[in-house]
């Protein structure tokens, strides 16, 4: 009777181990996190860090000149609540960065509350018919990365390659969202 008892905790220990490894995720897992290793990509000649950097050294002056005028730009004013989803460290780097299941639930909070301050923008701002389709292609993007958000935080047996897969194209949805919400709405509605 001992040896069927060690055998089956060792077989318990075994599966464990397995899940643990092949799926960092599921609800077999010890540890409940996966670590992306981000690669290293530009676009238009830019790392996505310069491309931000570049943005908010416009952005910081577009701010100080909306907060001096007696009008308000809605546009300029609400980015501040926006921009902090594009600066999620693991978006910028290259080095490898834990994920689990709760850092997923603050991103989605975090983008629900982003396209929220948008919707608030369709009745603050007054914006022209082009504007107002990039407005709300922009609150559409941000709809999509929100159900992508929510496919790996709610998948339970994602693979280690899956896992490695969908937070690369989350990546790539982040950065697409990001040229999206500035060069499209953002600078065609601060004229």
């Amino acid at each position: 009777m001992g040896i069927g008892l060690g055998t089956f905790i060792i077989v318990i220990i075994i599966f464990i181990s397995i899940m643990t490894w092949y799926y960092p995720l599921s609800p077999f897992s010890v540890n409940h996190s996966f670590t992306y290793h981000p690669g290293w990509e530009t676009h238009n000649g830019k790392t996505y860090k310069e491309e931000l950097n570049e943005f908010k050294g416009t952005y910081e002056k577009d701010l100080k000149e909306s907060s001096a005028s007696d009008n308000i730009n809605f546009t300029v004013e609400r980015t501040r609540y926006i921009l902090p989803i594009f600066e999620q460290n693991w978006l910028i780097g290259t080095d490898p960065k834990s994920m689990d299941k709760d850092k997923l639930s603050r991103m989605l909070f975090d983008v629900e509350q982003a396209r929220n301050t948008l919707l608030d923008l369709v009745s603050e701002g007054d914006y022209n018919k082009e504007e107002k389709e990039y407005l709300v292609d922009t609150i559409k993007s941000f709809l999509s990365l929100e159900e992508s958000i929510r496919q790996i935080k709610d998948g339970k047996y994602f693979s280690r390659s899956d896992l490695e897969t969908l937070f690369g194209n989350l990546r790539g949805a982040f950065r697409s969202e990001f040229n999206l919400y500035t060069t499209n709405f953002y600078d065609r509605s601060n004229k």
